[in-house]
């Protein structure tokens, strides 16, 4: 049986889900915001912070924190493969994989996290230096997927893999609130409306979170 304890607009557990649900491996999800996590993750994971996986095997129990942790052992759980066969092109994938977790860090800490503040956790006043740091931060970000996404059919490559889960990841949660200047990336955006038009990703566009509801757009397939 597995447990993740997750929160809808953190990219990091969106990467999860997504996985979990491309390799159709089972999980119950629980609900843990980034602000007053679950207490069972301090018990089992001190210092932890969702996403937090917990396998309750055969051979015991498993608790992975992170989003390298966990991808990482859900590869070897086996289903659909996610990172490439050939070692220099795991390597590929690993790199992008890596650049979009660092890449996108500073956004979420401005942007994502003043959205936040601003529609759903309403706790203080949302900086608006911040909101202006965030959205050329990910302008540069989004440039440079777009790159990427005018040479294969996904990001590192003809077939998906966690670099594609983990960007998507990220800018559906900016996404949400409208953030993305999709007209300024073409390439980009095909390559999205491919993602999201997946059924793994169902469940994230079918997200609501209390006191923001999402761009007009955002289920949208045809955007």
């Amino acid at each position: 049986m597995r447990v993740l304890y997750h929160w809808p607009l953190d990219p990091a557990s969106r990467t999860i889900r997504l996985a979990l649900t491309e390799k159709q491996l089972e999980a119950e999800f629980r609900l843990s915001p980034p602000w007053k996590p679950d207490p069972e993750i301090s018990r089992l994971a001190p210092g932890a912070a969702s996403p937090v996986l917990i396998h309750q095997g055969s051979h015991g129990r498993l608790v992975a924190s992170g989003t390298q942790a966990i991808l990482e052992y859900l590869e070897e759980e086996g289903g659909e493969r996610l990172l490439p066969g050939a070692a220099q092109d795991r390597a590929e994938v690993r790199r992008l994989w890596r650049w979009c977790e660092d890449a996108f860090a500073d956004v979420n800490a401005s942007l994502l996290t003043e959205r936040i503040t601003m529609w759903i956790r309403r706790d203080r006043e949302p900086d608006s230096a911040a909101l202006r740091t965030g959205a050329h931060a990910l302008r540069g970000r989004i440039t440079f997927l777009n790159a990427l996404a005018g040479q294969t059919a996904f990001l590192a490559g003809r077939n998906l893999s966690l670099v594609d889960l983990s960007a998507a990841a990220h800018l559906s949660c900016y996404d949400y609130f409208g953030d993305v200047q999709w007209d300024l990336v073409p390439e980009l955006r095909v390559w999205y409306a491919q993602v999201k038009s997946r059924p793994s990703f169902r469940p994230l566009l079918a997200d609501r979170v209390e006191g923001a509801r999402p761009a007009r757009h955002y289920a949208d397939l045809d955007f």
